[in-house]
């Protein structure tokens, strides 16, 4: 079942490629519940277990952000896949020229070892951007996909609903994030001296239907399942 908060990122591993999503991620994930994932693949050693590690990731996601800049064949593969299953996803294409010396080499470097290809032909008319900085694919991204997103409306709505929540909320999210589920006494410190009771604004949050609450040994603040 795919996790509505969860968008897979796929890049090429050039760091000025990758760090861009890096960004992308630590940013978003300060400003909403989202959970961005980019494949770490540096550890993983045998061939089908990497496909099936990447398959698994995309499977579980609402939608996926492709970076297709110098038709990355890895990209191309979990496009692919994305497209079988199917997965929801965005194209982006960096429009920018290598300017350093680095860059230019590096450009090179990836050349010689055949990591530069054409974009196969069956992903030409698919939903994609196109992008010189940063800042622009940001823009883009946010407002022609990840804020179309069933789970970013709701989101949305919160937003304009409970304006006054959302730093605290944000805080939440990252607990949940990072360890699975919250608690109450958690909430409860992050509101110290917001005027904030606990009740309200984890009732809010489950009224939005951005997380569920658990009773019990093993209960607590989740994120939702649909």
């Amino acid at each position: 079942m795919a996790k509505i908060y969860q968008v897979f990122i796929g890049c090429p591993f050039r760091s000025e490629v990758r760090s861009k999503y890096e960004k992308l991620k630590e940013e978003l994930e300060a400003e909403t519940p989202l959970h961005l994932v980019l494949a770490d693949t540096g550890e993983l050693t045998s061939t089908n277990y990497l496909l099936e590690h990447i398959t698994t990731l995309i499977k579980e996601s609402a939608g996926c952000v492709f970076d297709a800049t110098a038709g990355n064949p890895n990209v191309s593969l979990e496009v692919g896949i994305a497209h079988a299953l199917p997965v929801p996803f965005l194209l982006t294409i960096s429009m920018r020229k290598p300017r350093t010396t680095a860059e230019k080499q590096a450009e090179k470097d990836a050349k010689e070892h055949g990591e530069i290809k054409a974009i196969i032909s069956d992903l030409q008319g698919k939903n994609r951007i196109e992008y010189k900085a940063y800042p622009a694919l940001k823009r883009q991204v946010l407002e022609r996909y990840i804020s179309h997103l069933p789970y970013m409306k709701r989101w949305g709505q919160f937003k304009d609903n409970h304006k006054d929540m959302v730093p605290y909320a944000i805080q939440l999210f990252e607990q949940i994030r990072n360890s699975g589920r919250s608690q109450r006494p958690r909430l409860t410190a992050i509101l110290d001296g917001t005027g904030f009771p606990a009740t309200e604004v984890a009732d809010a949050l489950v009224k939005a239907k951005l997380m569920v609450a658990r009773r019990g040994p093993g209960g607590g603040y989740f994120y939702p399942e649909k």
